[in-house]
């Protein structure tokens, strides 16, 4: 890390790194949709039922391209990229995107835990969902024994302890 960066904060799984890392907490991709949607249109029970769906996919912003769902079908890892109804190219986006019944999304568990506990958005095909990641904080040595690096990393964990 340089530029004068103290934390770094790694969604996703770590490559090969002379950084310092604490596990923050877990997270899976998963599909999700409002509830609305899934009473107006259904609810799919395999992956390959998504064709009979309006889907609304997410596009990375560095690279353009359309995010691929994973699923493990029979031990199996299958990616997809969905004919979309609607691309986006931000979470907040796509989360509010879904909520308004627009379709049925992939996001990780982590940003749609608040909706779907408000009841906002629901689960699909959660038993096709790939292993779990993890959300990681690195820091280099030369940080560790920094006082208020390790009151950042204490604080993140508490956070991300507290909405697990």
């Amino acid at each position: 890390m340089e530029g004068g960066i103290d934390v770094a904060i790694r969604i996703g799984d770590l490559a090969d790194s002379k950084l310092l890392s604490r596990r923050l907490a877990p997270y899976q991709l998963c599909c999700f949709a409002s509830p609305d949607y899934l009473a107006l249109c259904g609810t799919p029970d395999k992956p390959d039922q998504l064709t009979d769906h309006d889907t609304v996919t997410l596009r990375y912003q560095s690279s353009g391209q359309i995010m691929r769902w994973p699923f493990l079908i029979g031990g199996r890892l299958l990616e997809i990229t969905p004919a979309s109804g609607m691309t986006v190219d931000a979470s907040d986006a796509l989360i509010a995107a879904l909520a308004a019944g627009a379709g049925i999304g992939m996001c990780p568990t982590f940003v749609t835990a608040p909706y779907v506990t408000r009841g906002e958005l629901v689960p699909v095909l959660s038993d096709f969902a790939v292993e779990r990641h993890n959300i990681t904080a690195l820091w280099p040595e030369s940080r560790r024994a920094n006082p208020a690096v390790r009151a950042f990393h204490s604080m993140l964990q508490e956070a991300f302890e507290k909405n697990d």
